[in-house]
């Protein structure tokens, strides 16, 4: 997602940030809850006032012509024309949230530097020279309106109103002798650059808002292809709202299966996050995320392993074999001597995770079916357990990405049948404490590290991140950086 810098991603910054936080409905959970704090608008605004100030100095004055009385000499005509814009300086600026509507960009005391051509004509007299013109104490205020497309889930930003304001315009006369007859209309001409400057600032506002962030907008993330198997939907269930000092917002927070998506049938709960503010950016990641991934990879059947003798360790002590196995339960290798074994593993439902104060939990059952694969590679099925399996979970962002890790913490078996003899299932407990997290654990760990996309927009990297565990949710909280 990472771009070199330009002045369309930069200005887009400005208020992109603020696409994170969109309103909450009272009939709508989240899987994820998105906030943007003061800070982080504070950081936005001054990366995208740099760009709108070049916007700004792109601004062309149109030739200002007019016509003048001198007394005993009778009326005269006066043009002041090839304006140059040589510099705009916009000191002071700031994003507010506006309450229920938006957000309210201010600038002020911002000045520019201009020069240009002037003549007059009265009869047979011509007069001409150049000018410098200085305005000074110019304010703007833009409203931007948040809001969301409920067809595609993405968001849209709108300037619904814009005005400016200009304390002062002098224009100082040079190269002439007859500079003086200007001070006979100065006023004038003051008055229709002022009237011109400020048609011309909020032109420039709104035409930047529609032709720059709003496609920008379209950039943040609302569906997204994780793998072969699954997608993610980041899209915005509510249009945007904001409170005094922050902007929450409402993502859809929700894994999908690409071959036949359909609703899950469980909802996610509410989440209510905590008012800490000292990071720019924060994400409240419900459990019901991590639970929609479990409920569309083991539906897709991804949950399965197959597990065979060359996936141990080299100098493990484990064998996958009948003989090994007949160290344990005799009737194995009596039946099906010297042949080696394969332990097929399947999720006969969905993994289920718990997130509260203490942590994140994964509750996960397997089903492991040992089998004993005859010299025409066919498999004889020896027996089938039940794997219940606590499990804690470990979660990073990396690249703009969550990771996770797994670690075993208790592991449960169960003997569901037996094509042997019966057996107490506590003689394989060692067997599988040693199977689970030296193979199964780690395969699962490998894919986890992958990761997911978080709902960012285009060159955004996050550092200073922390991860707070809290009662159906987890808070993930980080400064940006735009790069």
């Amino acid at each position: 997602m990472a771009r070199g810098p330009d002045d369309t991603w930069r200005w887009a910054t400005l208020v992109v940030l603020a696409a994170l936080g969109t309103a909450v409905t009272a009939t709508t959970n989240p899987g994820v809850v998105a906030r943007i704090t003061q800070k982080g608008l504070d950081y936005a605004c001054k990366q995208g006032v740099a760009t709108l100030q070049k916007e700004l100095e792109k601004i062309t004055i149109p030739t200002v012509s007019g016509s003048f009385k001198v007394k005993h000499l009778g009326k005269g005509k006066y043009s002041f024309y090839s304006l140059v814009i040589h510099g705009f300086k916009l000191p002071n600026s700031q994003i507010r949230p506006l309450p229920n509507q938006g957000l309210n960009l201010s600038i002020k005391d911002a000045s520019i530097k201009m020069s240009g051509k002037w003549k007059a004509r009265k009869s047979f007299i011509k007069v001409s020279g150049n000018f410098d013109l200085s305005v000074e104490g110019i304010s703007i205020l833009a409203a931007l309106k948040l809001g969301y497309d409920p067809t595609s889930g993405h968001a849209t930003v709108a300037c619904s109103s814009c005005s400016s304001h200009i304390n002062s315009v002098r224009v100082r006369i040079s190269r002439s002798s007859l500079g003086w007859l200007i001070q006979l209309f100065h006023k004038k001409i003051e008055s229709s650059l002022r009237n011109s400057m400020n048609r011309k600032i909020c032109q420039i506002v709104t035409s930047a808002v529609s032709s720059k962030l709003q496609p920008y907008f379209q950039t943040l993330p609302v569906t997204t292809k994780i793998d072969n198997v699954a997608g993610i939907d980041y899209s915005l269930v509510a249009p945007p709202k904001a409170t005094a000092d922050r902007l929450d917002g409402l993502l859809k927070g929700e894994f999908f299966r690409l071959a036949h998506r359909r609703p899950p049938p469980f909802a996610p709960p509410a989440l209510t996050l905590p008012t800490d503010h000292n990071r720019m950016v924060y994400l409240g990641i419900s459990e019901y995320l991590f639970n929609t991934a479990g409920l569309v990879y083991q539906e897709a059947g991804v949950l399965n392993l197959t597990l065979s003798n060359d996936m141990f360790p080299k100098k493990s002590k484990f064998f996958l074999t009948t003989k090994f196995f007949g160290t344990l339960l005799p009737q194995v290798a009596k039946m099906f001597p010297d042949m080696k074994m394969q332990l097929l593993i399947w999720a006969p439902s969905p993994p289920n995770v718990a997130v509260c104060p203490t942590g994140l939990d994964l509750t996960f059952s397997l089903d492991t079916q040992a089998v004993a694969v005859l010299p025409d590679s066919s498999l004889a099925p020896l027996f089938l357990l039940g794997m219940n399996m606590n499990i804690s979970v470990d979660i990073r962002a990396r690249s703009n990405r969550l990771v996770g890790q797994l670690k075993l913490d208790k592991l449960l078996l169960k003997l569901k049948h037996s094509n042997i003899d019966h057996f107490p299932v506590e003689l394989l407990q060692n067997v599988m404490n040693y199977v689970v997290p030296t193979v199964v654990i780690p395969k699962i760990n490998k894919e986890l590290q992958k990761g997911f996309p978080l709902p960012l927009p285009a060159s955004i990297q996050l550092f200073n991140l922390v991860f707070q565990p809290h009662q159906d949710f987890l808070l993930f909280g980080a400064d940006v950086r735009y790069s």
